[in-house]
């Protein structure tokens, strides 16, 4: 018996990394490369990769969602048909480093709570064959405002406190030591978006 609770011991922290659905999101983790159609696609870990996608140049180059992110639609086949979707309606993608929220929106901090920062966007991408010396790609600059996305329910809005603690009142141990806590409210809501994730675990598939 001794031994049954020596081994219990040993495996329920690595149990723990592991659900039904996928493995416990860390800063490890790697999001499959691609662009994720909708919120259930990115819950799941299954986008349209590159190579399905069909357009020009290298699927594998790191300036690929620049160049398809900058056209108004692109294609891929599904079902023995051709789908087309403007790059406006999807629901983000991942270079296989960073993870954003449509074209713009870039992750902070993954779990219940996500944290986005509005980033810089590429407008045009005018030769992404052969780019030359002199090429510049224009962009539309980012705010660095703050932007929080419900996994729960997909709703997205501006990080402002109000709303990120009708969040918090979920689990109200944590709400209770969020009031008690001391310091500036920016990086107040901050740690406890981090710490409202470690006690609420997400699972991702591995892609």
């Amino acid at each position: 018996m001794r031994t049954i609770a020596i081994l219990l011991v040993l495996f329920l922290p690595l149990a723990s990394l592991f659900s039904q659905d996928g493995v416990r999101y860390t800063q490890d983790f790697r999001f499959a490369r691609g662009i994720y159609l909708s919120l259930a696609d990115w819950k799941a870990n299954h986008p349209v990769r590159p190579e399905e996608i069909i357009a020009e140049g290298d699927p594998s180059s790191p300036k690929f969602f620049q160049y398809l992110l900058a056209k108004e639609q692109f294609r891929f086949p599904r079902n023995n048909e051709i789908v087309y979707v403007k790059t406006n309606d999807i629901f983000g993608y991942s270079n296989g480093r960073d993870v954003f929220y449509h074209k713009q929106y870039r992750f902070e901090i993954i779990g219940q709570i996500n944290l986005l920062e509005e980033v810089d966007v590429v407008d045009s991408y005018a030769s992404f064959i052969h780019p030359g010396e002199q090429y510049q790609a224009a962009r539309t600059e980012g705010t660095g405002k703050l932007f929080v996305l419900d996994y729960e329910t997909g709703n997205f809005f501006r990080c402002k406190p109000k709303q990120v603690e009708a969040l918090f009142q979920r689990d109200p141990q944590l709400y209770q030591e969020y009031k008690k806590a001391k310091g500036k409210k920016k990086e107040k809501i901050q740690n406890f978006i981090k710490e409202y994730n470690y006690r609420h675990p997400t699972y991702f598939p591995k892609g």
